[in-house]
């Protein structure tokens, strides 16, 4: 199963209306709409996955 990045309803991928892959993650949709609406404002709904800048700190004084 994946989730739809607008709605966040949940799509079975072979059944999904649309799908995409952006920033080499792959994205499926519950309708052509969802699909429009990200295609428009990609990182809007974007996956943003945990971590970050890793070995960075505030410097102390």
């Amino acid at each position: 199963m994946a989730t739809d990045p607008v709605c966040k309803m949940t799509v079975e991928p072979h059944k999904a209306a649309a799908m995409v892959e952006h920033r080499g993650e792959t994205y499926y949709f519950c309708s052509q709409g969802c699909h429009k609406e990200f295609s428009a404002h990609p990182e809007k709904y974007r996956v943003k996955k945990p971590g970050g800048v890793r070995g960075v700190h505030p410097k102390e004084n």
